[in-house]
């Protein structure tokens, strides 16, 4: 049997203005943010904003220690009732 490793994030919706979040564009593809585009930030580092599609890239791409290291501390914890 395999083990597989789903990874959550937690999500939340607060529709934000460029100016709350303090940046126009996406700090990993530099895209232009866009009208009720999805955007979140890196948990591991101070990379910025970055659009939801774009942050998944990074942070599998960057902090594979990082994200193996959180699955070890958290894999055997149950979720709340709301997950």
């Amino acid at each position: 049997m395999v083990s597989i490793s789903v990874l959550w994030r937690e999500a939340w919706l607060k529709p934000l203005s460029i100016y709350d979040i303090g940046t126009k564009v996406c700090k990993f593809c530099n895209r232009k943010l866009r009208n009720q585009d999805f955007v979140t930030s890196c948990e591991f580092c101070e990379i910025g904003i970055m659009h939801d599609n774009c942050a998944n890239e990074h942070i599998l791409n960057k902090h594979k220690a990082g994200i193996r290291k959180k699955i070890e501390l958290h894999k055997d914890k149950p979720l709340h009732d709301f997950q």
